[in-house]
């Protein structure tokens, strides 16, 4: 089984999705989990993830002329050798995806000094380098590949917590925290 990747028109994600799956493939495009401030509340929301990106498994090779003419599919992603099939961390990280149905929840962090540690959700034990930071809208963004990579990073939610008795459940849930700085 491979899986592939296709760039569409923003908001037309979910029409392609559906004809990926009645040509019997299975599609997704993830979505995040985001915490905003509104009116004083702090309310989470999805939205997604990557906008205007589809994966789609197959087990045979896709009809790229039939993809193509599928309204709102603008191209498939492709490395500079030609192949569509996603390998190495783009793949990787597509399963990572799937482990959390798509959706990538808010992941929890204390501060450690002037670090973050990652104490619980999806980013506790990722293999990625957080690059930014952005404490206001309590956001990391996070490296994914190389220089060969489709996908170069994301920006995932973030909820600080004190060391109290839900980071000591957590901490008791999670494998070793993370520490980036």
């Amino acid at each position: 089984m491979e899986c592939y990747c296709l760039f569409c028109k923003s908001g037309q994600e979910g029409a392609v999705i559906a004809l990926l799956e009645r040509s019997g493939r299975s599609a997704f495009s993830p979505y995040a989990v985001r915490v905003k401030l509104e009116n004083g509340t702090l309310r989470r929301s999805r939205s997604r993830l990557l906008p205007g990106y589809v994966f789609f498994e197959s087990e045979d090779q896709p009809d790229w002329e039939r993809i193509r003419r599928y309204s709102g599919v603008l191209k498939a992603l492709r490395y500079e050798d030609g192949n569509c099939a996603l390998r190495g961390e783009d793949l990787a990280f597509v399963h990572w995806l799937k482990r959390y149905g798509g959706v990538v929840d808010v992941s929890q962090v204390i501060k450690v000094g002037t670090k973050i540690s990652f104490v619980g959700g999806p980013l506790v034990g990722m293999d990625a380098k957080v690059l930014k930071v952005n404490k206001s809208r309590r956001q990391v963004q996070i490296a994914l590949g190389d220089g060969e990579a489709l996908f170069h990073n994301i920006w995932c939610s973030i909820e600080y917590i004190e060391g109290n008795t839900d980071f000591d459940r957590l901490q008791r849930e999670s494998p070793e925290p993370d520490t980036i700085g």
